[in-house]
């Protein structure tokens, strides 16, 4: 917890042990062995003339190897604090459960071919979760809202131990719960370092004729401490055609009158501000891997190019479809993933294999 005063504090059922004598309940921390199930130092292709896995090699130790672990991330998460990763990570982004329901079936798409037509089509098939994954979320929501806080409180915990001094933390949320982990976070990271609340917004989906159309996300954004890493230039935007005009000129007043001088904008766009326009990931895209909750490469580009450097370490403990830790190779930065879905860590799995075969985010 942060050692500043606390401004405010959330509580819930069961945060305190003893009320009377504040004692908080103990957030285990036990050191698990990861079984390696297999590693792979390059994708498995024949012939590659420019391997993304080898293109930063200057950037990384060379007995490095990034980690995909299949587990409850509290567990994964202890585990690599007793081993040593204690402000080692650079940068966290998670998008967690938004507390929307217990639905715990995994829906995906097959596209196959139909017999002596040759035409491809999409069938909708549904993947049960595993025992060991439904019942770890029936824990999650079985006690209302006080058993989601107290699962995000315990993860976030720990994820500000794993952070880097100089480290951020992104963590994804909507209109359900991100109220309340804000002031969690406040508790946690300290309220001075809070750095920015994100809003993501994007077109597309139903529109209530009730209310007005929920179109946006919100990212939450803290530092470890007072000293973070923050890059803009990589993520500055274009200029709008309305923009460039008014910036041409910049008035000042000359003996009572205005006058007015050029102004040469910026030669990379404006300064990246706090409302993203970013399209979700559409069924139609290249990037899609039939993953309902897939997050758009570009939304993980610009938390990656502004809030780390190249061969920083980037880790994602929800990492569901692979986005964050398939980003994070292109961009030249290590990476830990870690899913209890073992569907998603297939997927995943699959995604960076196959990592060559996508694009190229420097490229733009």
């Amino acid at each position: 917890m942060a050692e500043n005063t606390k401004y405010v504090e959330l509580l819930w059922h069961q945060k305190y042990d003893k009320l009377d004598l504040g004692e908080k309940l103990p957030i285990e921390k036990p050191n698990l062995p990861f079984q390696v199930v297999e590693t792979v130092n390059e994708p498995r292709a024949k012939e590659l003339q420019e391997s993304l896995f080898q293109k930063y090699p200057e950037n990384y130790p060379k007995d490095w190897k990034n980690l995909l672990i299949w587990g409850d991330n509290k567990l994964v998460m202890s585990s690599l604090i007793k081993q040593g990763w204690a402000g080692k990570i650079n940068l966290i982004y998670i998008d967690p459960p938004f507390f929307t329901g217990a639905d715990f079936t995994v829906r995906t798409k097959i596209v196959g071919s139909r017999q002596n037509i040759g035409d491809r089509e999409e069938i909708s098939i549904e993947k049960e979760p595993s025992i060991i994954e439904e019942r770890a979320y029936k824990d999650t929501w079985s006690g209302g809202i006080a058993s989601y806080l107290k699962y995000m409180y315990e993860r976030l915990v720990l994820m500000r131990d794993l952070l880097a001094e100089n480290g951020s933390i992104y963590v994804h949320l909507d209109w359900h719960v991100g109220h309340y982990v804000k002031v969690m976070m406040d508790e946690i990271f300290g309220y001075e370092n809070f750095r920015n609340e994100v809003v993501w917004y994007y077109r597309g989906g139903g529109v209530s004729p009730e209310q007005f159309g929920r179109r946006h996300d919100t990212l939450l954004w803290y530092s470890k401490s007072g000293k973070w890493i923050f890059n803009p230039d990589p993520v500055r935007m274009p200029y709008s055609k309305d923009s460039l005009e008014r910036l041409r000129y910049k008035a000042k007043v000359f003996r009572g009158e205005k006058v007015y001088d050029t102004y040469e904008p910026h030669p990379l766009g404006k300064f990246p501000d706090d409302v993203w326009e970013i399209q979700p990931t559409m069924p139609s895209s290249g990037e899609r891997v039939g993953f309902d909750t897939q997050k758009p490469e570009a939304l993980l580009k610009r938390i990656i190019l502004a809030s780390s450097n190249p061969g920083d370490i980037v880790a994602d403990f929800f990492c569901g479809s692979g986005t964050t830790l398939a980003v994070a190779e292109k961009l030249g930065r290590r990476w830990i993933g870690s899913d209890l879905s073992k569907f998603a860590i297939q997927v995943t799995r699959k995604r960076l294999l196959d990592i060559h075969n996508s694009k190229d985010l420097m490229e733009g």
